[in-house]
């Protein structure tokens, strides 16, 4: 009878001591992350000195009951990267109040490009309140 007493003092304790808990430290400012949802994206069968778009999907970590608008930037490649006269890109991306996913129109354009695949990498520009997320290698290739 004795070690059920124990048992349950030390039970009591246990809650007591973990119901105690508070979370007064926490920090409700929280960064938004807004990135690319794939990787990679291929743009293939450009047409001889033409064009070729695709669109490339963006995803935002927290809802806004505004509009919000970020930056696209390209990130410098150590090898074989294309030539920037061979695409384009929408320079910024919009996402809807109340919404989390947007979608940027990536154009290839078909000045230098070979049989060859060629890349480049897009990524939202950070900021103090905005953490780029994953970022898009696209692949451009007649």
């Amino acid at each position: 009878m004795k070690k059920v007493n124990i048992l349950i003092v030390i039970l009591t304790i246990a809650l007591v001591a973990v119901s105690c808990e508070t979370y007064d430290d926490y920090n409700t400012d929280r960064t938004t992350v807004v990135g690319f949802t794939t990787a990679t994206k291929n743009i293939n069968n450009i047409p001889e000195g033409g064009t070729k778009s695709e669109t490339v999907n963006l995803f935002v970590s927290d809802l806004s009951s505004a509009d919000r608008t970020y930056t696209v930037i390209q990130v410098p490649l150590d090898s074989m990267e294309t030539a920037s006269e061979n695409y384009t890109y929408d320079a910024t991306v919009t996402f809807p109040a109340n919404t989390r996913e947007a979608s940027i129109v990536v154009t290839a354009i078909d000045n230098s490009i070979t049989d060859e695949r060629n890349f480049f990498k897009l990524a939202i520009q950070g900021g103090p309140d905005v953490v780029s997320g994953g970022l898009v290698l696209v692949g451009v290739k007649n």
